[in-house]
């Protein structure tokens, strides 16, 4: 009777840690400045999200650069916390040729065993791991019939042990000294998902991580690139120390975002943004600095299809 009360408050627990989004980022204790608290907040979402291959990705830099698109709201009441905007970042990634990991992450039951000793609770780096990875952990309660049962010194078969508790997904972490060797189970394979060696339950949890997102990727579509809208954008009207142009050629999502970042490092312009886009097509508005830009446009990979109607020809 004790056991079943323990349990049910334990995957009570775990649901309600996979119920929080993935988009959805908390650092417990700010940072000293805005900037580091976003910069932080960032990495942890593209570790989550696109495992280690999104490390040091441009896609990092274009979330700063344009904050307010990419989030939906912050807060710093009991910390920092980001709500990111899924519905922009999926694009985001795809156009980086990044795997994108965006569902409710798995509960794992973890079975470690340190040098001979069960461990029956999370230290500090299991709970860190996993808040920055969102990956609910399960802890077994190791009760004299899995003392009696379990093998501490192979952790093998632990199937029917691991169901007991509901789970899909476990992990059996041997621990000596300071080397983690681990291995990944479901409950419909025999044979480890994947398996290798840490430092640290961060390691692992990244590693794990890391196989999720390269499962997503061998099971994503491919997306078709943009085609000509059936209407062609027009620039419109421009206010003094303005100038809107319409872009063709933007294939790709990741066609818009670095020629915008193109276009606002050429002498002369002040700021830039995207009014609209439809299909290959988008409409940017500069703001002018001098009023001798256009022809600077070509080495931003313009070039010229009429009045202020270009097409770009280079991505790289």
């Amino acid at each position: 009777m004790l056991k079943q009360l323990l349990l049910s408050l334990m995957l009570l627990c775990v649901s309600a840690t996979a119920a929080a989004s993935v988009f959805d980022v908390q650092l417990d204790a700010a940072p000293y400045s805005r900037e580091k608290a976003r910069e932080q907040a960032v990495n942890i979402l593209l570790s989550r999200l696109g495992g280690s291959a999104a490390a040091g990705s441009w896609v990092a830099q274009e979330i700063l650069n344009d904050w307010s698109r990419y989030t939906l709201s912050t807060s710093t009441a009991g910390g920092y916390t980001v709500q990111f905007a899924e519905a922009e970042l999926s694009p985001l990634f795809h156009s980086a040729g990044l795997s994108l990991w965006r569902g409710k992450r798995p509960a794992i039951l973890v079975w470690q065993v340190n040098d001979g000793q069960a461990k029956d609770m999370p230290d500090t780096s299991w709970r860190k791991a996993s808040r920055y990875y969102a990956i609910p952990l399960l802890w077994p309660l190791w009760d004299l019939q899995e003392h009696m049962q379990i093998d501490k010194t192979s952790l093998q078969n632990l199937a029917e042990a691991s169901q007991r508790y509901g789970a899909e997904v476990w992990l059996a972490v041997q621990q000596q000294e300071h080397r983690l060797n681990w291995r990944l189970y479901h409950k419909d394979a025999e044979q480890p998902l994947t398996q290798g060696a840490a430092a640290s339950a961060e390691q692992v949890l990244a590693d794990v991580n890391n196989y999720w997102v390269a499962r997503q990727a061998a099971m994503a579509e491919t997306r078709p690139d943009n085609s000509a809208p059936a209407q062609a954008l027009q620039a419109g009207a421009d206010a003094p120390g303005e100038l809107t142009i319409v872009v063709t050629g933007l294939t790709q999502f990741a066609d818009m975002v670095r020629l915008e970042q193109r276009l606002s490092d050429l002498d002369g312009v002040a700021g830039v943004s995207v009014l609209d886009s439809a299909g290959d097509q988008a409409r940017f508005r500069l703001e002018l600095e001098s009023a001798a830009v256009r022809p600077a446009l070509s080495r931003a990979g313009l070039s010229a299809l009429g009045e202020r109607r270009y097409r770009l020809e280079r991505t790289e």
